[in-house]
Protein backbone atom coordinates (compact mmCIF):
# COMPACT_ATOMS: atom_id res chain seq x y z
CA UNK A 1 0.00 0.00 0.00
CA UNK A 2 1.19 3.70 -0.82
CA UNK A 3 -0.93 6.69 0.37
CA UNK A 4 0.19 10.19 0.06
CA UNK A 5 -1.24 12.75 1.17
CA UNK A 6 -0.84 16.55 1.16
CA UNK A 7 -0.04 19.05 4.41
CA UNK A 8 1.05 21.98 4.25
CA UNK A 9 1.90 21.57 0.41
CA UNK A 10 4.10 19.16 1.04
CA UNK A 11 3.37 15.40 -0.05
CA UNK A 12 3.05 13.08 2.77
CA UNK A 13 3.84 8.97 2.37
CA UNK A 14 1.61 7.63 5.61
CA UNK A 15 3.67 4.39 6.19
CA UNK A 16 2.23 5.38 9.48
CA UNK A 17 -1.00 3.48 7.71
CA UNK A 18 1.32 0.56 7.99
CA UNK A 19 1.39 -1.90 10.96
CA UNK A 20 4.82 -1.54 12.15
CA UNK A 21 5.57 1.13 9.43
CA UNK A 22 7.73 1.17 6.69
CA UNK A 23 10.02 -1.62 8.02
CA UNK A 24 7.02 -3.98 7.95
CA UNK A 25 8.01 -4.47 4.29
CA UNK A 26 11.30 -6.15 5.24
CA UNK A 27 9.76 -9.05 6.86
CA UNK A 28 10.18 -11.51 3.90
CA UNK A 29 13.30 -11.70 4.25
CA UNK A 30 12.52 -13.70 7.49
CA UNK A 31 10.98 -16.82 6.00
CA UNK A 32 13.51 -19.10 7.50
CA UNK A 33 12.08 -23.00 8.42
CA UNK A 34 15.15 -23.63 10.87
CA UNK A 35 14.52 -20.01 13.02
CA UNK A 36 11.73 -20.45 15.61
CA UNK A 37 13.09 -17.45 17.60
CA UNK A 38 13.94 -13.63 16.40
CA UNK A 39 15.62 -11.73 19.00
CA UNK A 40 15.47 -7.45 18.29
CA UNK A 41 17.22 -4.89 20.31
CA UNK A 42 15.01 -1.63 19.95
CA UNK A 43 14.63 1.73 20.93
CA UNK A 44 11.02 1.81 22.48
CA UNK A 45 10.39 4.43 19.97
CA UNK A 46 11.20 2.08 17.23
CA UNK A 47 8.60 0.24 14.55
CA UNK A 48 10.36 -2.95 13.15
CA UNK A 49 9.77 -4.27 16.83
CA UNK A 50 5.68 -4.23 16.40
CA UNK A 51 6.05 -5.09 13.03
CA UNK A 52 8.10 -8.21 13.85
CA UNK A 53 6.20 -9.28 16.98
CA UNK A 54 3.56 -9.11 14.59
CA UNK A 55 4.82 -10.99 11.92
CA UNK A 56 6.24 -13.72 14.38
CA UNK A 57 2.92 -14.45 15.87
CA UNK A 58 0.90 -14.94 12.48
CA UNK A 59 3.78 -17.93 11.60
CA UNK A 60 3.85 -19.13 14.69
CA UNK A 61 7.35 -17.91 16.01
CA UNK A 62 9.14 -15.83 18.55
CA UNK A 63 9.83 -12.39 19.05
CA UNK A 64 11.97 -11.41 22.05
CA UNK A 65 12.71 -7.65 22.01
CA UNK A 66 14.93 -6.15 24.39
CA UNK A 67 14.56 -2.48 25.01
CA UNK A 68 15.49 0.16 27.76
CA UNK A 69 13.74 -0.31 30.92
CA UNK A 70 11.08 2.46 31.45
CA UNK A 71 9.28 3.59 34.93
CA UNK A 72 5.74 3.50 32.58
CA UNK A 73 6.12 1.44 29.72
CA UNK A 74 6.10 2.70 26.37
CA UNK A 75 3.21 2.07 24.41
CA UNK A 76 5.15 0.53 21.24
CA UNK A 77 6.23 -1.92 23.91
CA UNK A 78 2.46 -2.82 25.08
CA UNK A 79 1.75 -2.66 21.45
CA UNK A 80 4.45 -5.74 20.86
CA UNK A 81 3.89 -7.61 23.97
CA UNK A 82 -0.29 -7.56 22.07
CA UNK A 83 1.23 -9.59 19.66
CA UNK A 84 2.83 -11.67 21.86
CA UNK A 85 6.01 -10.94 22.21
CA UNK A 86 8.79 -11.68 24.94
CA UNK A 87 9.79 -8.21 25.83
CA UNK A 88 13.09 -8.11 28.09
CA UNK A 89 13.95 -4.76 29.78
CA UNK A 90 17.42 -3.73 30.52
CA UNK A 91 18.57 -1.39 33.13
CA UNK A 92 21.10 1.68 32.18
CA UNK A 93 19.21 0.82 28.61
CA UNK A 94 21.53 2.32 26.02
CA UNK A 95 21.47 0.81 22.27
CA UNK A 96 25.09 -0.21 22.84
CA UNK A 97 23.79 -2.08 26.48
CA UNK A 98 20.99 -3.76 25.02
CA UNK A 99 22.39 -4.88 21.54
CA UNK A 100 24.92 -6.50 24.12
CA UNK A 101 22.26 -8.22 26.17
CA UNK A 102 20.36 -9.40 23.05
CA UNK A 103 23.97 -10.74 21.62
CA UNK A 104 24.56 -12.88 24.73
CA UNK A 105 21.31 -14.13 24.84
CA UNK A 106 21.41 -15.44 21.34
CA UNK A 107 24.63 -16.44 20.66
CA UNK A 108 25.37 -20.38 20.43
CA UNK A 109 21.73 -21.01 19.64
CA UNK A 110 21.11 -22.41 16.07
CA UNK A 111 16.99 -21.76 16.07
CA UNK A 112 17.42 -18.11 17.30
CA UNK A 113 18.55 -15.55 14.89
CA UNK A 114 19.60 -11.93 16.29
CA UNK A 115 18.51 -9.56 13.69
CA UNK A 116 20.63 -6.21 13.10
CA UNK A 117 19.50 -2.86 14.57
CA UNK A 118 17.23 -1.58 11.70
CA UNK A 119 17.15 -4.58 10.00
CA UNK A 120 20.11 -2.79 7.88
CA UNK A 121 20.95 -5.29 5.50
CA UNK A 122 22.06 -5.30 1.36
CA UNK A 123 18.97 -7.10 0.62
CA UNK A 124 16.79 -4.84 2.99
CA UNK A 125 17.97 -1.26 1.32
CA UNK A 126 17.51 -2.73 -2.29
CA UNK A 127 13.97 -3.95 -1.00
CA UNK A 128 13.50 -0.19 0.55
CA UNK A 129 15.33 1.31 -2.94
CA UNK A 130 12.18 -0.37 -4.63
CA UNK A 131 9.68 0.59 -2.94
CA UNK A 132 11.14 4.67 -3.46
CA UNK A 133 10.85 3.76 -6.91
CA UNK A 134 7.18 2.88 -6.86
CA UNK A 135 6.62 5.81 -3.92
CA UNK A 136 8.32 8.16 -7.10
CA UNK A 137 5.85 6.16 -9.47
CA UNK A 138 2.88 7.15 -7.83
CA UNK A 139 4.24 10.67 -7.44
CA UNK A 140 4.09 10.61 -11.06
CA UNK A 141 8.15 12.27 -11.11
CA UNK A 142 10.72 12.53 -9.02
CA UNK A 143 10.13 15.09 -6.08
CA UNK A 144 12.81 18.03 -6.24
CA UNK A 145 13.49 17.11 -2.12
CA UNK A 146 12.89 14.05 0.33
CA UNK A 147 12.90 13.98 3.94
CA UNK A 148 13.14 11.56 6.42
CA UNK A 149 14.47 10.50 9.90
CA UNK A 150 17.46 9.01 10.66
CA UNK A 151 17.55 6.37 12.63
CA UNK A 152 19.73 3.23 11.45
CA UNK A 153 20.03 4.78 8.22
CA UNK A 154 18.64 1.65 6.56
CA UNK A 155 15.64 3.73 5.11
CA UNK A 156 17.50 6.60 3.73
CA UNK A 157 20.21 4.25 2.68
CA UNK A 158 17.40 2.67 -0.04
CA UNK A 159 16.11 6.31 -0.68
CA UNK A 160 19.64 7.26 -1.98
CA UNK A 161 20.30 4.13 -3.83
CA UNK A 162 17.03 4.78 -5.65
CA UNK A 163 16.83 8.57 -6.95
CA UNK A 164 18.75 10.45 -9.63
CA UNK A 165 21.14 13.10 -7.90
CA UNK A 166 18.90 15.83 -9.08
CA UNK A 167 16.71 14.52 -5.82
CA UNK A 168 17.70 16.54 -2.56
CA UNK A 169 17.91 13.98 -0.04
CA UNK A 170 17.40 15.30 3.62
CA UNK A 171 17.72 13.13 7.00
CA UNK A 172 16.85 14.51 10.11
CA UNK A 173 19.33 12.68 12.74
CA UNK A 174 17.48 12.22 15.79
CA UNK A 175 19.74 9.60 17.52
CA UNK A 176 23.23 8.36 17.16
CA UNK A 177 25.08 9.60 14.50
CA UNK A 178 24.64 8.27 11.13
CA UNK A 179 27.66 7.67 8.57
CA UNK A 180 26.67 7.29 5.06
CA UNK A 181 28.74 4.20 3.26
CA UNK A 182 29.51 6.40 0.75
CA UNK A 183 29.55 10.58 0.01
CA UNK A 184 26.26 11.98 -1.50
CA UNK A 185 26.34 15.20 -3.62
CA UNK A 186 22.59 14.73 -2.99
CA UNK A 187 22.36 13.93 0.53
CA UNK A 188 22.28 16.47 3.79
CA UNK A 189 21.99 15.26 7.07
CA UNK A 190 20.66 17.74 9.96
CA UNK A 191 20.79 17.06 13.74
CA UNK A 192 17.69 17.48 15.72
CA UNK A 193 19.38 19.98 18.29
CA UNK A 194 16.62 17.81 21.04
CA UNK A 195 18.00 14.42 22.61
CA UNK A 196 16.19 11.19 20.79
CA UNK A 197 13.93 11.15 24.08
CA UNK A 198 12.26 14.79 23.79
CA UNK A 199 9.47 15.12 21.22
CA UNK A 200 8.35 17.36 18.77
CA UNK A 201 5.70 19.45 19.72
CA UNK A 202 3.97 20.20 16.57
CA UNK A 203 0.96 19.04 16.12
CA UNK A 204 0.27 17.07 12.26
CA UNK A 205 -3.08 16.20 11.46
CA UNK A 206 -2.04 12.58 10.46
CA UNK A 207 -0.41 10.62 13.36
CA UNK A 208 3.59 10.56 13.39
CA UNK A 209 6.05 9.36 16.01
CA UNK A 210 6.95 12.34 18.16
CA UNK A 211 10.63 11.51 18.77
CA UNK A 212 11.34 10.34 15.46
CA UNK A 213 9.33 10.75 12.37
CA UNK A 214 7.57 14.09 13.82
CA UNK A 215 11.41 15.80 14.01
CA UNK A 216 11.73 15.38 10.59
CA UNK A 217 8.18 16.54 9.73
CA UNK A 218 9.41 19.75 11.92
CA UNK A 219 12.26 20.74 10.31
CA UNK A 220 11.15 20.12 6.50
CA UNK A 221 7.88 22.37 7.53
CA UNK A 222 10.40 24.96 8.72
CA UNK A 223 12.69 24.78 5.41
CA UNK A 224 9.76 24.97 3.40
CA UNK A 225 7.36 27.66 4.53
CA UNK A 226 6.74 29.17 0.93
CA UNK A 227 6.90 25.97 -1.53
CA UNK A 228 6.94 27.27 -5.72
CA UNK A 229 4.03 25.81 -7.51
CA UNK A 230 6.62 23.55 -9.85
CA UNK A 231 8.36 22.51 -6.34
CA UNK A 232 7.23 18.72 -4.87
CA UNK A 233 8.99 18.07 -1.70
CA UNK A 234 7.76 14.34 0.10
CA UNK A 235 7.98 13.71 3.92
CA UNK A 236 8.38 9.98 4.72
CA UNK A 237 6.16 9.14 7.58
CA UNK A 238 7.62 6.14 8.99
CA UNK A 239 5.64 5.02 12.10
Amino acid sequence: MIKIEKHNGIHVLRDDLLMGGTKSILLSTLDEPNITEYVYASPVYGGFQIALSMYCKSVNKTATIFCAKRKIKHSNTFKCIYYGANIIEVDYGYLSVIEKHAREYSNGKSNIKKIVFGSKTEDNISLLATRTKNVIQVLGREPEEIWVAVGSGTLISGILRAVSNNVKVVGVQVGAEFIPEKEYNNLTIIKYPKPFDKESKIKPDFPSMPNYDLKAYELCIANNKVIPNNKMVLFWNVL
